[in-house]
């Protein structure tokens, strides 16, 4: 405090050559609500004291006593043992981002088996070094989509669409001249009525499965875009490429997602890493990094940095996004998690994570009073109605030790007594049937 007080007077000059009169005009455009209440005097803590306050918040957290059936984009999977034991290896657990590459073997090794491992899981020809998460992947999908249709200034958003995932690509996109339109839902949830899909659109994106764990009839709308020229990207859980269709297979240009499903835990909600592929003819417009192989003067294989569409390295004007970081450590956990399952592994996974969701799905939709509003296809998510107040349905779950899902009225108004359950290979059908049990109870 006694410092800052010292250097007022230049700090003061400062704000004035920046035509403000307070620091606190510099975060104007954080809404009040976002911002904790400046306190008259903070001296700190103690170590001892942070780490008692630290464990104080720590012992609130009840979700290693419960049954999670959460999900909604980030899902509780087993991570294998070899995931952490090489993460953690020094070479890795320290490795910054390859400014001087060449001299990164190592790390450019990883990121490039990552891009391979992409590529084949979405059968796409071109993957990117990684980015944040699935949402700024989203955003990142569709400026690309804007560069190669300029002239068309419509983006189509299905409203099954992760409702984070949205919100993103608001901020990223609200200071260009573009409307955001939306792809209805019928009453089933399943995308229906693409006649918004003209030769306005610049591209469509949708979730698969859908933020519901609906699986849309995806080839339709992909073919439906391609016939009046705009790009489809589809935002997806890579689990589901292990049993269903790929992206390449559905008719997509660019496929986007978040690699948590594979080699991440939940850890309060990140980091996770998200995954970018397209087409070989998208190749120029994708963000952040391609590293390639090649061999070096004696024939001995090598790895560079192939592609780098940055206005830190070419010029600004050309440049494609300001992303430049890549979650490496992250991607190189996902990779690690893939490369241990192999394609057999993650079909079986993906097909355990589905059948134990249908089993669950079939035995509650059996009881009275609980219903769902489709028959549509489902990977390991689904939406269960229940009657009377959902936040008393989730307390009565609570208390027997489950945490039933989201309540899914938070997104949909009109689905307020519903919930959105998802189901992991971490669920025993002991777990699944205590979960009957409990439901049969309340109804």
């Amino acid at each position: 405090m006694d410092f800052i007080g010292n250097q007022q007077p230049q700090i003061d000059e400062m704000l004035q050559d920046i035509g403000i009169s307070s620091v606190e005009e510099l975060f104007q455009d954080i809404p009040d609500r976002l911002r904790l209440p400046k306190p008259e005097r903070d001296d700190g803590l103690s170590e001892y004291e942070g780490m008692r306050h630290m464990e104080e918040l720590a012992n609130k957290n009840s979700f290693q006593y419960l049954d999670n059936y959460l999900g909604a984009g980030a899902y509780e999977h087993h991570v294998p043992a070899i995931v952490n034991a090489i993460c953690s290896r020094s070479e890795f657990l320290t490795a910054y981002t390859p400014y001087q590459a060449e001299a990164s073997q190592g790390m450019l090794q990883s990121i490039f088996e990552f891009q391979s491992a992409i590529c084949a899981l979405t059968g796409l020809d071109i993957a990117n070094a990684s980015l944040y998460d699935a949402a700024s992947a989203c955003a990142e999908a569709l400026l690309m989509a804007l560069r190669v249709n300029k002239k068309r200034r419509k983006i189509l958003i299905a409203d099954s669409l992760h409702p984070h995932y949205r919100k993103v690509i608001e901020q990223y996109l609200a200071n260009l001249d573009i409307s955001l339109d939306t792809l209805p839902l019928q009453e089933d949830g399943q995308i229906g009525d693409l006649s918004a899909i003209d030769e306005e659109t610049a591209a469509v994106i949708v979730q698969y499965p859908s933020f519901l764990g609906i699986i849309d009839d995806i080839k339709t709308i992909s073919q439906k875009a391609k016939s009046v020229g705009a790009l489809t990207i589809i935002s997806a859980n890579p689990l589901a490429y292990g049993l269903l269709a790929n992206a390449k297979e559905l008719g997509a240009d660019i496929a986007v997602g978040d690699l948590q499903p594979l080699g991440l835990p939940l850890q309060f909600g990140g980091p996770y890493v998200g995954y970018m592929a397209c087409t070989h003819a998208l190749m120029r417009q994708i963000p952040g990094r391609i590293v390639g192989e090649t061999v070096d003067t004696k024939g001995r294989r090598g790895f560079v940095l192939a592609l780098q569409a940055r206005e830190q390295h070419i010029r600004r004007e050309k440049a494609t996004s300001n992303i430049c970081t890549n979650q490496a450590l992250a991607a190189l956990a996902s990779l690690i998690a893939i490369l241990w399952y192999g394609k057999q592994g993650i079909r079986k996974l993906a097909l355990t994570n589905y059948q134990r969701a249908a089993y669950l799905k079939e035995q509650l939709e059996a009881l009275p009073a609980l219903t769902t509003f489709t028959t549509a296809p489902i990977f390991n998510e689904f939406v269960i109605t229940f009657p009377g107040s959902i936040q008393e349905i989730q307390q009565r779950f609570r208390d027997a030790g489950i945490e039933p899902g989201l309540a899914l009225g938070r997104y949909f108004p009109k689905w307020q007594n519903s919930l959105l359950i998802a189901v992991t290979e971490t669920k025993s059908k002991k777990q699944l049937d205590h979960y009957i049990k409990v439901a049969k109870e309340l109804v």
